[in-house]
């Protein structure tokens, strides 16, 4: 009894032996106006193809002008590099080395409309892939001064005013000054356009029912863009089918308070001058056809196809299917405000898909799995949680995150649709 209590005993501090995992070597050159970056941070956090965190991260210092680590092995890594107040980021790819030229800045002032300096506006400087370089607060003059920056980077100025944000983007090779004027806000949504973005700025996704109902989910964000200097803050409205039930939205990668109206889901929202922001509305419809009408002219509009066979799905002659590693339709060309689009998925349901769903204890739908459920940070580039999957899939340099996972619970909310 004894032997085998001991045995038992060996195999259990087996068990948490640590196991040494293969590195691969990090290493690269920072160089700034004297030529080195000598004692400054760098961080190495190891990344999943999808971009997140794969394993702990390793820290080392710029000896001179170089640094190399040792990191556990992943298919990429983010490179932070702390130096002269600034934190500076790359994303390595299929690479193992990072080079940065640290020997740029920029400066500029923040005025009121009557000319004079506007003293405590935030300022923050981002990168281009979205990452917080530095953050500076204007002194009595409007004043503010960022550097190092990079010399191969271009990067975007943004200011808070109170309740409004402004916008400029910047090269510092080439620019070393800008002045922002706080125009006051304005609430016309005839400014807002749907962002003309890369692969485009409205997308709808269909999801398969995630209980005993056959009928589909969807989540749908448009991207609003404000090509003016005057910051937009006031409502607007993501128009719905007919048949559709919202029960949650989203405002700039954040759950937000919406309300129904006749028209479909309005929020107030906030877009930047000279700048977009996302927002979105998820739902349930009462069929298997989703149809609606478009709101806003748009250049392009895509339909996310979850779990179906695209070639089973009946849609309007306006719609056609995309070339895409994932079921997808898009546009045959751009909208016109009022123009009607139309999926129908019956019968088109793959059958993984089919047996998927779950129903909570509570009897409301459980929505996506946790496992389909991604977080990230606001300074990771990619958008925070919101219901849905990740529909990254070859066409997407950012994430829409999950739809069922936070399905809303309060009865107010679920039962009127308005906050």
């Amino acid at each position: 009894m004894r032997r085998l209590i001991a045995l038992l005993v060996v195999v259990s501090c087996l068990a948490f032996v640590p196991v040494a995992s293969a590195t691969t070597t990090v290493s690269g050159t920072v160089t700034a106006e004297d030529g080195n970056a000598d004692g400054a941070r760098v961080e190495v956090v190891p990344l999943t193809q999808q971009q997140q965190r794969a394993d702990g991260s390793v820290t080392t210092t710029i000896d001179g002008s170089s640094f190399s680590v040792d990191a556990p092995d992943a298919p990429s890594y983010a490179v932070r590099v702390s130096y002269g107040g600034a934190t500076h980021y790359e994303i390595l790819q299929n690479q193992t080395q990072v080079s940065m030229d640290l020997t740029e800045g920029v400066s500029g002032t923040i005025r009121n409309p009557d000319g004079s300096g506007t003293e405590g506006a935030v300022i923050e400087v981002v990168d281009e892939d979205e990452f917080v370089v530095d953050t500076y607060r204007t002194n009595a003059t409007g004043s503010f001064a960022f550097g190092p920056l990079e010399s191969d980077e271009t990067y975007e100025i943004r200011a808070a005013v109170g309740d409004a944000e402004y916008r400029r983007t910047v090269d510092p090779s080439t620019t070393d000054s800008v002045t922002i004027t706080a125009q006051p806000p304005t609430s016309d949504t005839s400014i807002l356009n749907v962002a003309n973005r890369s692969p485009t700025g409205h997308v709808v996704q269909m999801l398969p029912a995630q209980n005993a109902s056959t009928n589909p989910s969807v989540v749908e964000t448009v991207a609003f863009e404000n090509p003016t200097d005057r910051p937009f803050v006031g409502t607007v409205t993501i128009g719905l089918p007919a048949d559709a039930s919202p029960y949650a939205a989203m405002v700039g990668g954040e759950q937000a308070q919406y309300r129904r109206t006749d028209t479909g889901v309005q929020l107030n929202v906030s877009v930047p001058a000279n700048g977009t922001t996302q927002i979105g509305a998820a739902y349930d419809l009462t069929g298997r056809q989703f149809e609606k009408q478009v709101v806003r002219n748009t250049s392009s509009l895509a339909v996310v196809l979850q779990g179906y066979n695209t070639s089973k799905v009946s849609h309007s002659e306006n719609l056609r299917v995309g070339s895409s590693p994932i079921s997808l339709l898009t546009t045959t060309g751009s909208l016109d405000a009022g123009e009607t689009i139309s999926v129908d998925v019956s019968g088109a349901q793959m059958e993984a898909a089919a047996g998927a769903g779950a129903t909570s204890d509570s009897g409301s739908s459980a929505g996506a799995s946790s496992s389909e459920v991604e977080t990230s940070s606001s300074e990771s580039g990619s958008i925070p949680s919101f219901p849905g999957v990740p529909i990254l899939g070859g066409i997407f340099g950012t994430v829409i995150v999950g739809l069922g996972a936070y399905r809303v619970a309060d009865a107010g909310l679920s039962n009127t649709g308005e906050d």
